[in-house]
């Protein structure tokens, strides 16, 4: 990043030495043209089924297809391959711990696999948590799991869209999940997903949250929502802006949380922007396997998971991809890449890696572009039809997130408070302590 581009709290003296139990700082690296990646993540779709009906789910209909343990062993077989140090292994779903039994015999052969190669295992489970229990979180534990649990906050906030199959209530489930987790002492993240009719109450749902013990918050706008309104749109300030405030007074009072649109922000800054590593991967380090053993490149994309069109199918066998972009309308075939028999088909992965990583034209003037994820393509594709072309919105919200880390920052900075200095030492000293949760920019 340009030195004129940092923001002025990076000027304000020298830095403590990082010493951030749960920093995400420093990316891992990525040799996109090697056979292995030193970091892989291979999420696990283990069914299409969930005992929740949340309104912003990208997962579409909810169905009994669920994934084989020939298909899990077949795409831990594939990961292994392709990896030389860590990898990172994500259940999600629909509700991954429906499928209890197939976790834990996936869970073991993972173990088996990642021994034998000398690789390390880093397991993560999605879940809503309203299916968690003692002796499970106590298993998880013993495995050394990390829970992502989704929660919106308080009752009202969760209640908007997360409601059960017989439109019940799942706040009281889904805290009596979190309580177990962090009773157990489980590694613990609690995803938010951010939608107009709960965007005010953000700041009272991290005190919650953080009230209850949770200290690390991913907040994720529902891109599939109108948030064009102007007052919405100053509704979604005041709220980032009083997150950030809360965020602080943690910071001052010795019980600092994570927060992604505010460490994120100054964790970009930090080094100068976005790490290859951590922009919109699609079909590389990442793998995405459906219950059926398609692959994706995004959790995001992977939806109801139907069968491609015959007429697709016969133009890609043809090799008939010129002018066709690897991402297609759901109804002219979806978003598959290939297969955990196959692999994923590099031409496919190509194009849409062609489509997405470089900077887009209207962004390279601005200052902040070296901090912007503008380009997450599912966050694109909710937004403007487009995965390499991002939106008003997705501006707004780039913009809106780094003026607001960038003024708490200061604010910390110069105040020279203690826990906040040792968040800014060195990349280098801080590796990577959370596996990617589905999904980075999208609704969960």
């Amino acid at each position: 990043m340009e030195t004129d581009r940092a923001p002025p709290w990076m000027r304000l003296g020298p830095t403590l030495p990082l010493a951030a139990p749960a920093c995400t700082w420093n990316a891992a690296r990525v040799t996109p043209a090697a056979d292995r990646f030193p970091d892989t993540h291979l999420t696990l779709c283990l069914t299409h089924d969930c005992n929740l009906r949340c309104r912003y789910c990208y997962g579409g209909a909810k169905s009994k297809r669920h994934m084989t343990l020939a298909v899990g062993r077949a795409a831990l077989d594939r990961a292994v391959a392709r990896t030389s140090e860590r990898l990172h292994l994500v259940y999600f779903g629909g509700e991954p711990l429906l499928r209890w039994r197939t976790l834990v015999a996936l869970t073991e052969r993972a173990a088996e696999l990642a021994t034998a190669a000398s690789l390390e295992l880093r397991p993560t489970v999605t879940t809503n948590g309203t299916l968690l229990t003692d002796e499970r979180t106590a298993w998880l534990r013993e495995r050394r799991f990390v829970l992502a649990i989704s929660c919106d906050g308080t009752k009202e906030a969760h209640d908007a869209n997360r409601r059960d199959a017989r439109g019940r209530s799942s706040h009281a489930r889904t805290v009596a999940g979190l309580r177990r987790a962090l009773d157990a002492g489980l590694g613990l993240r609690v995803i938010l997903v951010l939608h107009p009719d709960n965007v005010d109450l953000l700041p009272d749902s991290l005190a919650f949250l953080h009230d209850l013990g949770a200290g690390d918050f991913v907040v994720n706008p529902d891109w599939s929502a109108d948030w064009q309104d102007e007052p919405l749109q100053a509704r979604w300030e005041h709220a980032y802006e009083a997150a950030a405030r809360l965020w602080t007074d943690a910071h001052r009072a010795g019980r600092p949380f994570w927060l992604s649109f505010v460490d994120d922000k100054i964790a970009a800054a930090v080094k100068g922007g976005y790490t290859p590593a951590e922009r919109c991967d699609l079909g590389r380090r990442n793998l995405v396997v459906a219950p059926s053993g398609r692959l994706y490149p995004c959790d995001r994309l992977v939806g109801e998971d139907r069968e491609v069109r015959a007429e697709t199918q016969r133009r890609r066998e043809k090799g008939n991809r010129v002018g066709r972009t690897a991402v297609t309308r759901a109804d002219e075939g979806g978003f598959a890449i290939g297969d955990v028999r196959s692999g994923p088909d590099p031409t496919l992965v190509a194009a849409l890696v062609a489509r997405t990583c470089g900077m887009p034209a209207d962004c390279l003037e601005c200052a902040i572009a070296p901090r912007c994820r503008n380009r997450c393509a599912c966050a694109n594709l909710a937004l403007t039809g487009d995965p390499g072309v991002p939106s008003a919105t997705l501006c707004f919200h780039e913009q809106l997130a780094v003026r607001v880390a960038d003024a708490a920052a200061e604010t910390l900075a110069a105040e020279r408070n203690e826990s906040f200095l040792r968040r800014l030492g060195p990349p280098n000293m801080c590796r990577p302590a959370r596996s990617r949760t589905p999904t980075g920019l999208t609704a969960s």
